[in-house]
C-alpha cells in the first residue's frame, strides 16, 4: 500500500499536478487576487490621498445610494453567450473623484455595488468577483486622477484626468471580465474581450462628457445642478432604445438562421440538434430541451437534453403529470414562462433538483394537436432572466420547429416504408427462386415416372417403384404447400391457438412413430413424466416434426437424433439434439427468417422451401412460448422450444374435448 507522502511524491517525480482546480476553482483564485490588489492600493496610495477642495462635499452614504441605483437600471446587452451589463456608474464615479474624500468613494463603491448585486441575487462566486474588481477599478481610478489632475481638478488638466480615469477603469473591467470568463471555460475568449471593450468604451466616453458637465455646474452653482436630471434620464433611455433594437434586429436574424438550418435538416436526429443548438443560442440558455410524448398511451416519452455540455443526451421517461408543466403546456397549447426568481413550489423543488433556475416551455404543435414541448433554462448573466417577448420568440420557433420535426418523420416513414418494400422485394425474388427450385424437383419426378409408365412395358416391380416415385414426389409437393399456406395464414395473423388438454409425452411418442421408419432407430426419447397441460396440440405437433425432420435431414449418416422433456418453470422444455455439420456463426441469427436456408445453392442436396423453421417459431409464440438454436458447434446442433403450462389470453378452448388415451397406448399419426 503507498503512503499519502509515497504517492505525493510519486506524482511528483512523473511530473503530473497535485491537485486540478476546475473552473469555478481558478475564478475564486482570481477573486482572490482582485481583491489583495485592491486591498494594496487602497491601504498603500488611497488612504494617504487628501480631498480636493472642492466648494460642495457629498456624504458617503449619498454616493452609495447613487451606485446602488445605477447598479440596479443597468443596460444588458447580449454578447454572444454571455450578458453584459453597462449603467450609469461612471458618472457617479466621476462626481465622486471631484466632490468625495477617496477612501469615502471606495466605501461609496463597496457598500453600494454590494448592495445592488445582492438584490439582483447574484451568486457568491459573481458577487465576489464584481465587488473586487469594481473596488480594484474604483482606487485605480482614484490613484489615476489625483495623479494627473494636480492643483487644477476643474480645469482642462482636471477633465483630462477624469477622462484617463474612466477609460482605465473600463480596460480594467474589460480584462477582468475576460480573464474570469477564460479561467472558467479553460480557453481565452478574445472576442468577448473586443466587443465588450469596443462598446464599454463609447458608453464610458459618453458617460465621462456628461459627468464632467455636471462637475462643473455643481462647481460653480449647485442650485441648477438638477437640470442634469433630464440628459441623465435621456442618456440612459438612448442606451435601452439602442440596445432593444439592437436586440431586435439579432431576434429576427436568429429566428431566420434556425428556420434555413431547421429546414435542412431531414432527419430526426440531425433536427433536434439543430434545433436545440438553435435556441440555446437565441436565448442565451445554459439548457435546451425537447420532449416528445409517447404515441401510445403508457409508453415512455423521450427527453433529449443538450447543455451544460455541448453533446445532446437522450433518455427514455415516464411522465408524471405532478412534475415539471408539460402537462399544463400539453392541455393548454400555449407556452409557460418560469423567471427568476422561481416562488417556493413543488415546481421548484423539482426544476432545482434538475438544476433549473429558470426556464421557458412551449407547445410542439402538429396537425394532431402537441406532440411535445421545447425548453429553454437558465438564461445566461445574472441581470435578466426570460421575458413575455423571449416567449413569445420562442413559440414561433417552436412552430417552425414542428413543421421541421413532422417533415424529418415523414423523411423516415418514407424511408422505412422504402427499406420495407425494399425488403418484400428481396423476400419476394427469394420466394420464386426458392419454390421453383422445389417444385421443379418434385414435378420432374413425377413426369418422368408417368412418362415412363406411358412410353415402356414395364414388369411389376418397375411399375410399382416409379408410382412410388411419383407418390414422393407428390408428397412433397403436397408438404410445401402446406408450408406455404401456413405461412399464408401466419402473415395475415389468422393462427390462432385452440387448447385443450393435452400430454406431451404421447405428443412426443407419436411423433417418433411418424419417423420410425425413415429415422431406422436412430431416434431416442428421452425425459422424465411430464402433466397434462393446456395446448393447441396440433401445432406442438407440428412444431416438433418440423426440427425432427430438420435435424434428420442435417444429421449425419449413422447418427442419432435425441429428443428430451424435461419441466423448465411455469412450463414444459423439449431438446432437439443432432449431429453434423454445424450452423455458420454468420447464419445462426437468420435461420428462423422465412426462405432462408444453410446452403443457399441452387444445387443443395437437402429440400425444402426454407420455411420450417420460420413457422416453428411463429407457431411457438402462438402458444405463447418460444423456440430457439441452444447451440451448433462441433459437438452438434441443439434446439430448444418452451411451451408455457397456460396457455395465452388470445387462444380458444376447444369445444369437442375428448378424453385423452391412456400413456400405454400411444397414438399413430
Amino acid at each position: 500500500m503507498i503512503e499519502p507522502a509515497e504517492r505525493r511524491a510519486g506524482e511528483r517525480a512523473e511530473g503530473r499536478p497535485l491537485f486540478r482546480l476546475s473552473g469555478a476553482g481558478r475564478v475564486w483564485v482570481f477573486n482572490g487576487l482582485l481583491a489583495g490588489m485592491a486591498s494594496w492600493l487602497y491601504l498603500s496610495f488611497v488612504v494617504p490621498l487628501e480631498p480636493l477642495a472642492a466648494p460642495v462635499s457629498f456624504p458617503w452614504w449619498a454616493l452609495a445610494l447613487a451606485f446602488t441605483f445605477t447598479e440596479l437600471f443597468v443596460v444588458h446587452l447580449p454578447l454572444r453567450r454571455e450578458a453584459h451589463s453597462f449603467s450609469l456608474s461612471d458618472i457617479t464615479l466621476v462626481l465622486g473623484l471631484f466632490f468625495v474624500d477617496p477612501a469615502d468613494l471606495i466605501l461609496a463603491q463597496l457598500v453600494g455595488a454590494g448592495v445592488a448585486l445582492a438584490i439582483r441575487r447574484q451568486s457568491p462566486m459573481k458577487l465576489t468577483f464584481n465587488l473586487a474588481h469594481f473596488c480594484l477599478e474604483a482606487c485605480v481610478a482614484v490613484v489615476v486622477f489625483h495623479a494627473i489632475a494636480g492643483g487644477d481638478p476643474i480645469g482642462p488638466q482636471g477633465l483630462l484626468a477624469a477622462f484617463l480615469a474612466t477609460l482605465t477603469t473600463t480596460l480594467l473591467g474589460a480584462l477582468a471580465v475576460t480573464a474570469a470568463i477564460s479561467l472558467a471555460e479553460g480557453r481565452f475568449q478574445h472576442q468577448t474581450m473586443s466587443t465588450g471593450l469596443g462598446f464599454g468604451a463609447v458608453v464610458t466616453a459618453t458617460d465621462t462628457c456628461l459627468a464632467l458637465i455636471a462637475a462643473e455646474i455643481i462647481w460653480w452653482d449647485a442650485s441648477v445642478a438638477w437640470l442634469l436630471l433630464v440628459p441623465a434620464v435621456l442618456l440612459f433611455s438612448a442606451y435601452r432604445l439602442y440596445t432593444s433594437q439592437r436586440q431586435n434586429h439579432r431576434t429576427v436574424e436568429a429566428l431566420y438562421e434556425a428556420t434555413r438550418h431547421l429546414q435542412r435538416s431531414l432527419r430526426v436526429e440531425s433536427t433536434m440538434g439543430t434545433l436545440l443548438e438553435e435556441a440555446r443560442r437565441m436565448f442565451r440558455g445554459e439548457i435546451a430541451e425537447v420532449l416528445l410524448f409517447p404515441d401510445v398511451t403508457g409508453e415512455k416519452a423521450v427527453r433529449t437534453t443538450l447543455g451544460p455540455g455541448d453533446t445532446p443526451v437522450s433518455a427514455e421517461i415516464l411522465l408524471d403529470p405532478t412534475e415539471g408543466v408539460w402537462a399544463r403546456v400539453a392541455s393548454e397549447g400555449a407556452g409557460v414562462i418560469l423567471p427568476r426568481p422561481l416562488p417556493p413550489s413543488r415546481l421548484r423543488t423539482h426544476l432545482r433538483a434538475r438544476g433549473i433556475r429558470d426556464a421557458m416551455v412551449a407547445p410542439l404543435l402538429t396537425q394532431g394537436g402537441v406532440v411535445g414541448t421545447l425548453m429553454v433554462a437558465n438564461r445566461l448573466g445574472d441581470v435578466s432572466t426570460f421575458e413575455e417577448e423571449d416567449l413569445r420568440l420562442l413559440e414561433t420557433l417552436a412552430n417552425h420547429a414542428s413543421v421541421a420535426l413532422e417533415n424529418a418523420r415523414l423523411v423516415g416513414r418514407l424511408e422505412d416504408s422504402l427499406q420495407h418494400l425494399t425488403e418484400m422485394n428481396r423476400l419476394k425474388d427469394d420466394f420464386v427462386a426458392t419454390v421453383s427450385h422445389e417444385l421443379r424437383t418434385p414435378l420432374t419426378n413425377i413426369q418422368g415416372s408417368i412418362k415412363t409408365l406411358l412410353r415402356l412395358p414395364l414388369d411389376e416391380a418397375d411399375r410399382r417403384a416409379l408410382l412410388e416415385a411419383a407418390d414422393r414426389g407428390g408428397e412433397r409437393l403436397r408438404h410445401l404447400i402446406e408450408d406455404l399456406l401456413m405461412a399464408s395464414r401466419i402473415e395475415a395473423r389468422e393462427v390462432r391457438p385452440v387448447v385443450a388438454p393435452v400430454s406431451l409425452d404421447e405428443v412426443v411418442l407419436a411423433v417418433a412413430l411418424e419417423f420410425e421408419d425413415r429415422a431406422g432407430g436412430r431416434l431416442a426419447v428421452e425425459g422424465e413424466e411430464i402433466p397434462v397441460i393446456e395446448t393447441d396440440e396440433g401445432k406442438v405437433t407440428q412444431i416438433l416434426s418440423n426440427l425432427v425432420d430438420n435435424a434428420l435431414k442435417h444429421s449425419e449418416p449413422g447418427s442419432d437424433v435425441r429428443v428430451r422433456l424435461f419441466r423448465e418453470g411455469r412450463g414444459i422444455g423439449i431438446r432437439v439434439e443432432s449431429s453434423g455439420t454445424p450452423i455458420p456463426p454468420e447464419q445462426q441469427d437468420r435461420i428462423f427468417e422465412r426462405f432462408v436456408q444453410v446452403d443457399q445453392s441452387s444445387t443443395r442436396t437437402v429440400e425444402g422451401a426454407g420455411l420450417g423453421l420460420y413457422i416453428c417459431r411463429m407457431l411457438a409464440e402462438a402458444l405463447g412460448g418460444r423456440v430457439w438454436l441452444d447451440r451448433s458447434d462441433d459437438t452438434g446442433t441443439v434446439f430448444g422450444i418452451f411451451i408455457p403450462m397456460t396457455p395465452p389470453e388470445r387462444a380458444v378452448r376447444d369445444r369437442n374435448e375428448i378424453s385423452l388415451p391412456a400413456a400405454s397406448e400411444p397414438r399413430r399419426r
